[in-house]
């Protein structure tokens, strides 16, 4: 049985790591999607097929992209019409088309709920129910957060979910895992690792550090179309420094061992962010670097539960310096030793319910 993956990032971490699995399992894997012109350094590996449609631009029409993803999906379906074929849709916008195309036969991964960005309460409620009926009609569905299923169907919920977080690759199995030290340390290194978002709460953090904080320092690692942003900081403040992007999961480790403290304070005025479970709190757990995140949050109730980080409102200045002027070491010292108590089942991936289900559907 062939797999065919589509994507609306081609070089989306979380999408190669998934297909990667796939590849191990024994399966054959096409991939089709599109670039988003940044951070395309990522790779699928050399026996995968992938066919790329060209570079999307952020924001571009919906409706022009949904009628593109028809014909393209058209044609795939037309092609593939004798072969024994299931389809792995990342997003809305597939499985918008193959719910209607070929019900059944695809599996559905959500890693935002892109509707609950929108401001009009309406929309919202129809998205929603047009979700719950790309559940119902999926094969399997795959969310990245618990968060996810529980705003759509509380405690009783399809039993065709699986809730699989953006953990760390298994390319970090038996990683030698070392708490850091922060008795010697005299200025910390915050930074954030990733596709660059959230102005007005992790630039922000970056901007009160590099105005008022010299003795630390601030990382971006990474690239977006924000990327024009870390610039600027970087170029105006001397303990901000921009490093660009990276390849993920190969990098990680070097880059987590320049940092000290992570900073994932993502902007909690929407409610995808609030109920998001990223894949930084794994790759701070796997680590052992302490984080920082946004009140309000299903991660603010995750690092509490483990005492791993802190959680402030950045959204606002005067949080940002308490945190600062408070920072006790000691503190951080015990929340690397915590993230190093939590085993391997915690931060590592592992999707062998996904691949269970592809078993029995390959059957």
């Amino acid at each position: 049985m062939k797999i065919i993956c589509l994507l609306s990032s081609l070089s989306q971490p979380r999408c190669i790591k998934r297909v990667n699995s796939f590849v191990e399992a024994g399966y054959e894997v096409e991939v089709y999607g599109y670039s988003r012109g940044f951070y395309d350094i990522n790779k699928f590996p050399d026996n995968v097929k992938v066919t790329n449609w060209g570079i999307i631009a952020s924001g571009e029409n919906y409706v022009q992209r949904l009628f593109r993803n028809i014909k393209a999906i058209r044609r795939i379906c037309s092609h593939e019409k004798k072969s024994r074929v299931l389809y792995y849709s990342f997003g809305f916008d597939f499985s918008l088309v193959f719910s209607i195309m070929k019900p059944n036969m695809y599996i559905y991964e959500s890693s935002d709920l892109i509707y609950t960005y929108l401001s009009n309460r309406f929309l919202v409620t129809l998205f929603r129910g047009i979700d719950k009926m790309l559940i119902k009609r999926s094969y399997k569905t795959i969310f990245t957060s618990e968060g996810f299923r529980d705003y759509l169907y509380g405690n009783f919920f399809p039993k065709n979910i699986i809730v699989q977080p953006n953990k760390v690759s298994s390319y970090f199995r038996g990683i030698n895992r070392k708490s850091k030290n922060y008795d010697t340390i005299i200025g910390l290194r915050f930074a954030y690792v990733g596709a660059f978002r959230y102005p007005n709460t992790v630039f922000r953090f970056a901007r009160v550090l590099g105005e008022k904080y010299p003795q630390h320092s601030f990382y971006f690692y990474g690239d977006s179309q924000y990327t024009s942003l870390a610039k600027e900081l970087a170029e105006k403040y001397e303990n901000i420094k921009y490093f660009g992007k990276f390849k993920s999961p190969e990098d990680l480790e070097r880059i987590y061992s320049t940092i000290d403290v992570v900073v994932a304070c993502y902007d909690i005025s929407t409610l995808n962010e609030r109920i998001a479970e990223p894949n930084k709190l794994y790759e701070a757990i796997c680590f052992c670097c302490p984080i920082i995140v946004s009140i309000g949050t299903l991660l603010e109730k995750k690092i509490k539960k483990w005492n791993i980080g802190y959680a402030i409102d950045a959204s606002n200045d005067e949080s940002i310096e308490a945190l600062l002027d408070n920072l006790d070491f000691g503190e951080l010292d015990e929340m690397s030793l915590n993230e190093k108590r939590l085993g391997e089942g915690v931060f590592m991936d592992s999707p062998q319910e996904i691949i269970n289900a592809i078993r029995i559907y390959s059957e």
